[in-house]
Parts: C-alpha cells; structure tokens; sequence
C-alpha cells in the first residue's frame, strides 16, 4: 500500500510549527524523521497500528505512536491543530524560502514583527534586516532573491507533488455517492513538468445528486457553476472539478486532456464529418453523440487512440492518420537502471537495498554511480573509497541476487571541462556519467566548451542533467545546448533524460528535434532512495512526448548489449 502521503505531510508541517513555537529542535526534528522513515519503509501506518508494531520502527517513541494512532482513528493530530492556531501562518510560508529554516523564521518574528514573505520583501527594502544579528547585507540581498523565486513559484507545482495531491483529492471524491470515475485532465494528464492548475474529470450517472452532495462533504470547493468546483490544493494551487454525465464522459475527458491546438485539430476533423463540437457534448443533427469513452471519439474518425502525452500540437493528428502512431518507449521496454546513488555519497539507502527494489521493479541491472570526490557536499568517493565500493560491488554480484550491478560513478565535470577523476580510475568503471555541479556562472561560450570537451573524453558514456536547471528554483545554465546535444550525436555519446521531478532534465522539445537524427538517450531517476527508482516513469512519460522509440533508449537494451553499446561509442 506505501506510505499514507498525507500523513508525511502533516509530521513534515509539525516538525516545523514545532520549531517555529520555540520547541526543543531534537524534539521537533524527530517528527521530520519520522516522516522520513513512513516513506523509505513504505510503511501501511493502518496495518501498523491494527498490530501494533509502530514502535518497532526506528525513530517512532510513545509521542510519535500517539501522534500517527490518532491520525489513524480520527483523520488529524490535535498537537499539528494546536499549534497550527498557535503559529502566525505566514510563518509556514517563510521557511519555504532558501536559507530561512525555522530558526531564522522564529528570529525574523521576535525582532521585526516579520510573519510573511510579503513582510520580509517590505523589510528588505528597508534595509531592517540588514541590522538583525547574524544576517547582514549580503544575507538580506540573497533573502530578497529567494522572494522573488518563491513569488515565481508560488500556486505552482513539480509534477511528482501533483500526482500526489491528485491521489488525496481521488480518494477524498471517490467516497462520495454516486461518482463513477475521477480522472485527471489538462497539463498533469500531458505530464507538462511544471502543473499551474489541476482539473479532475469526475463522471457519474446522476451529476446534479453528485452536486449536492460536493457541497456537503467538501465544504472547502466553491461551485462556480452547478457541475464545476474549485478548491485549493498545497502551495495553494488551484483545483478544479467538472462533473460529467457518464454517457458524455468520453467527450469531455478529450476536450479536458488536448492543448487547444489539438483539440481544434480533432474537432476538424468531426466537422469535416458533419458533427457539430460543443463544450459538454458532440452533436450530430442536432442530437447529443452518446461518447461514454475516449476510444469511442477516436473510433468514429477511425483513428488510433493518440495517448494524453502526445496532446501538446495538432501536428500529431496528421501523423496518426497518415502513417499510424508511432512505437514509443514504454515501462515494459525497459532492463536496465542507470544512474543511482547509495549510501556511499549522498544516498539514503545501501547498494543492497537498490538492487533488491530495482529488482522488485522488474529491473535485470543497476548502476551505481555515486559522486566523485569534488562533490564533498555529497560524500564524493575518493579513489580508496572508490575501490571498497567496487569491492561490496563484486560480493553482492557474486552473491547472485537476480539483478547485476554494474560499477558506475557521476563525475564531476570541472570548470575546465576535465573530469574529477583521473584517466586510469575512469578506465576501471563500466559507465561513466559526467555532470556539471558547480560554477554554474560561467559565460555561454565557457559552459559549451566544458560540456563538449567533457564529452569528447574516451571515458565518458553519459551526459548527465545536460542543462543544470532545477524547476521553480534554478534557472538552467548560459550554454548552447544545440551545440552540446550535436556533439552527442557525432560522437555517439548518450544523453541523459533526468527524471528526477525537479529537474526533467533536458527537457523534451530540445530532445525532440534531435530524436530524428538518430540522438541516443537514458531516461535516469539520478535516485537516492528505493522509493525514487519509479521517478523513471516520468522520465519515460517525457520521453514519450518526444516520440522516442525503444531503440534510442539504452535503458531497453540487455546488460550484453549496454556493455557492447558503451564499449562501441566509447573508448574510442
């Protein structure tokens, strides 16, 4: 069942209102590590409290047991709805903002009277923080930066996070009466990588019963007309809810799901035909076209089913029609995981445990690739350590666990463009991924010729993160990306698809104008947790926008036929 979601949030929420009234910090950061340890175990908290094993878990005393059985019975914590009251909510809102943790919140508080972000803007400008003890100038020019951001990101979500807080509005709307379906529409269906609004396509047999009983059971949704809600959802993004006639439903997740230009081009095609396209239903003659699903819609204009990834242009209409769908990556495709970290640098979970949960995933090989000694920040190997590493490697493989671990490692590329490792060590690893860490400041011209003589090293097999970019809160670095991606391509190197949510990592229409020119790509969680090795469906979400077919995904291919792909570009 994996851990509840919303449980985490709620002990990740106390943790900091804790700290913020003034708690103990020991006290307060156990509720953090809590959280921590439901998702790393994929605790079922329902299970665990109906047996009474919840203080078998590490870090989980008699508070924290009182704390999640609560929560368990009642839905709440009456400690989190105490100091929810208590705590000034713009405080929350404070510690959101990079280096402003609640210590400095709580500061900001007693001193200047400062309980939201808007207040801290305003004392910025006025150069009162500046004069507060351990802040300074330079602090209160990086805290007006960090507004700004948050500003920017505020009511916006990582894809990962809107598919999390479409599953506890799911939950929340299946239990009422008479819903049939509640399926997500608009960008989060596409998988855009950044959702600035969630719809919900909820279908039932009886929309104005179901009206009625929205009202009731969720009080926070304001109807804006008698079969569409809004609510708010975490960072305060926006939630929409549209009922739909289940006899219409087909047609409405279709007009809910398409960019306009997709939709417009399907609608073409439907007056080309003598139907008539309207909001809440197709009409033919006057009379309402009964579309109960998207593969009826599809069916009529005798097309395949384009998939909710591909909605982004009208273009793909055209493809389907003359040559059929193209054969896109799939889960299914995949064999190998590439580019995932251990305990050993900065990961939260032993080479052991990724290889048995990739394992678990249906995986045949992992590679590990932890950091190299620059990335001291992350426990970057040292050559010695490097060797241990290998040494754990060759026992685990030797103890024939179902899955091959391949020896890797993420080198750091230097602000040179040379590697952080020496030729000799990169020669003893069977993949290479090499990525950009630091002095993300460089001009254009000097971040292109680093990427592009780190890939002309003969070590190197994958380009990591190509762009540096962190959504919502780093801007990708001043580089010619056209440049680097046709360096790739002429050498034969791979360019990886980071599937981390925060960075999705090069993005897709940048690998969509190489993918036809024979582009080769590896759609990697960069994983430093068991629970992050599924990140790879987004990434293979992403790369499915991109239309890339199985054969340019070196994940797909067997562990003989990576060694002998790596062997063949590389080394050379």
């Amino acid at each position: 069942m994996g851990a509840d979601m919303r449980l985490v949030e709620l002990l990740e929420e106390l943790s900091l209102l804790l700290e913020l009234s003034g708690e103990n910090p020991f006290k307060a950061q156990a509720y953090a590590r809590a959280a921590r340890t439901l998702v790393e175990h994929e605790i079922d908290v329902h299970r665990a409290v109906a047996e009474g094993t919840l203080r078998q878990l590490p870090g989980i005393g008699p508070a924290l047991e009182e704390a999640i059985t609560e929560y368990v019975r009642t839905g709440t914590i009456t400690l989190y709805e105490h100091l929810q009251q208590q705590v000034p909510e713009g405080l929350l809102e404070l510690t959101q903002l990079p280096n402003v943790g609640p210590k400095r919140a709580r500061q900001l508080y007693e001193q200047l009277g400062i309980a939201s972000v808007d207040a801290l803007e305003q004392a910025c400008r006025e150069h009162r923080v500046a004069t507060v003890k351990g802040f300074g100038v330079k602090t209160e020019q990086a805290l007006m930066e960090a507004v700004q951001q948050w500003k920017h990101s505020r009511f916006r979500l990582h894809l990962h996070t809107a598919l999390r807080e479409v599953q506890r509005w799911r939950e929340r709307i299946l239990a009422l009466p008479d819903v049939t379906s509640v399926v997500v529409v608009g960008t989060l269906r596409r998988y855009a990588e950044i959702i600035e609004e969630i719809s919900l396509l909820v279908t039932t047999p009886f929309p104005e019963r179901l009206s009625k009983a929205l009202r009731k059971e969720l009080p926070e949704a304001v109807a804006e007309t008698g079969t569409r809600f809004a609510a708010r959802g975490e960072r305060g993004v926006r939630i929409w809810f549209e009922l739909a006639p289940v006899e219409v439903a087909g047609w409405m997740l279709f007009q809910g799901t398409g960019s306009e230009a997709f939709v417009a081009a399907i609608e073409a095609e439907l007056r080309a035909r003598g139907f008539q396209p309207a909001p809440h239903g197709l009409l033919k003659d006057g009379e309402v076209v009964p579309l109960r699903t998207e593969e009826e819609l599809f069916a009529l204009l005798g097309l395949p089913v384009v998939p909710p990834e591909l909605r982004e242009g009208g273009e793909i209409v055209a493809i389907a029609r003359q040559q059929g769908l193209p054969r896109l990556v799939s889960r299914a495709d995949f064999c190998g995981m590439l580019h995932v970290h251990s305990t050993w640098s900065d990961g939260k979970a032993s080479i052991r445990q990724m290889a048995l949960a990739a394992k678990e995933l249906g995986y045949r090989y992992i590679a590990i690739c932890d950091h190299s000694p620059s990335a001291y920040y992350a426990g970057g190997l040292s050559y010695e350590r490097l060797k241990q590493q290998h040494a754990e490697i060759d026992r685990l493989n030797a103890e024939d666990l179902g899955i091959y671990i391949l020896k890797g490692t993420e080198v750091d590329i230097l602000p040179d463009g040379s590697l952080d490792y020496p030729d000799e060590t990169l020669e003893q690893l069977e993949l290479v991924v090499a990525s950009v860490h630091s002095h993300f400041k460089q001009s254009r011209h000097e971040m292109t010729s680093r990427l592009v003589r780190a890939l002309e090293h003969p070590a190197v097999h994958i380009l990591g993160h190509a762009t540096g970019r962190l959504l919502l809160s780093r801007p990708p670095y001043e580089v010619d990306i056209e440049a680097v991606l046709a360096t790739a391509l002429r050498l034969g190197k791979i360019v990886e698809l980071n599937a981390q949510p925060y960075r999705l990592d090069v993005s897709w229409e940048y690998l969509q104008r190489w993918r036809d020119q024979g582009l080769h790509i590896a759609i990697n969680p960069d994983a430093h947790s068991a629970a992050e090795l599924e990140y790879t469906d987004l990434g293979i979400a992403l790369a499915r926008k991109a239309l890339f077919p199985p054969d340019q995904v070196v994940n797909t291919l067997s562990l003989e036929e990576f060694r002998q792909f790596c062997r063949r570009h590389t080394q050379q």
